[in-house]
């Protein structure tokens, strides 16, 4: 059996957070890169199959200021 990576996404408040993907580690980081580009508000991370926290970003807006 494959150790499966996760990628998660949380709301504005980031308190509850919800599995979007699991799988191989090229696809989880796939999906993360995609999902950041994809929503304008919200955050997501991606785990490690132990759990541990990988990366965490928050999505950009899609108007800013700058």
């Amino acid at each position: 059996m494959t150790a499966e990576f996760q990628v998660q996404k949380a709301g504005l408040a980031g308190l509850n957070w919800t599995t979007v993907c699991r799988g191989p580690e090229a696809h989880a980081r796939e999906i993360f890169q995609r999902q950041l580009k994809l929503y304008s508000v919200g955050r997501f991370r991606l785990l490690d199959p132990e759990g541990k926290v990988l990366e965490e970003k928050k999505a950009n807006p899609l108007f800013s200021d700058n």
